[in-house]
């Protein structure tokens, strides 16, 4: 069996994983921390420490299948798709959410916390990184990668705003979180009919995505950046 490993240079590959195995699992257990804390809740480290165990876990488990080969062969509905992004969006939805200590963060979480998540989005760089190495296709490329970078970046005026209780806050909030949830939606849109005109044309098309570290990308980031965006929006029409 081929080990599937990504083709690009040692050093982007080495330091897009040191980026995804820490930042985005840190941002996202710190936050829950954060808010378990303002609730009072004693099971505070614990629970940050699950958080960051299962991100850990579901990282090696998803390497693991990267390294097999699985995900590289261009499919539709695509491999990483079905056997790892939904997964992953229904265990948040049917699972995650239904927790005690979910409750109740979300409860005490505030929208800032929720928008500093979405601040692991310059990992959108390497979308240009990898087109500049021929791995992946201009137009995928640019589209996933401006939309996570643009996203990432506008985060940084909208949590000064909300922090500074800025009459606009709230306003600025829908608009970023619409842009956001946007982006992600057409990064997968064009990932689908990138893959549709490789298969048609016989062609790699975004099978960089499948091999590892990459394949991380596809298989966290779509379910993660998507539920955080509803949990948003829930936020913003929150009475509370």
């Amino acid at each position: 069996m081929e080990v599937s490993i990504t083709q690009v240079p040692l050093w982007i590959s080495i330091s897009f994983a040191i980026l995804m195995l820490t930042v985005p699992a840190w941002l996202i257990a710190q936050t829950t921390k954060n808010a378990l804390a303002a609730s009072g809740n004693p099971s505070v480290m614990v629970i940050r420490n699950r958080v960051l165990l299962f991100y850990f876990l579901f990282f090696v488990v998803i390497a693991i299948i990267s390294l097999s080969g699985f995900f590289m062969k261009n499919t539709l509905p695509p491999r990483v798709i079905i056997f790892a992004a939904i997964p992953l969006f229904l265990f948040y939805v049917i699972f995650v959410q239904r927790r005690p200590w979910f409750k109740t963060a979300f409860e005490h979480v505030t929208l800032e916390g929720l928008i500093q998540i979405h601040l692991f989005r310059f990992v959108g760089i390497f979308f240009f990184l990898l087109y500049a190495e021929d791995a992946l296709p201009k137009t995928f490329a640019y589209i996933g990668g401006a939309g996570d970078v643009l996203t990432a970046l506008f985060a940084i005026p909208t949590l000064y705003f909300l922090k500074k209780k800025a009459k606009l806050a709230k306003t600025l909030v829908w608009a970023w979180n619409i842009f956001g949830l946007m982006d992600i939606l057409s990064v997968l849109t064009t990932a689908i009919i990138t893959t549709q005109l490789a298969i048609t044309n016989n062609e790699p098309g975004v099978q960089q995505f499948g091999s590892f570290p990459f394949s991380w990308i596809p298989t966290f980031a779509p379910a993660t950046i998507i539920f955080l965006h509803l949990l948003i929006f829930r936020k913003l029409t929150s009475k509370k």
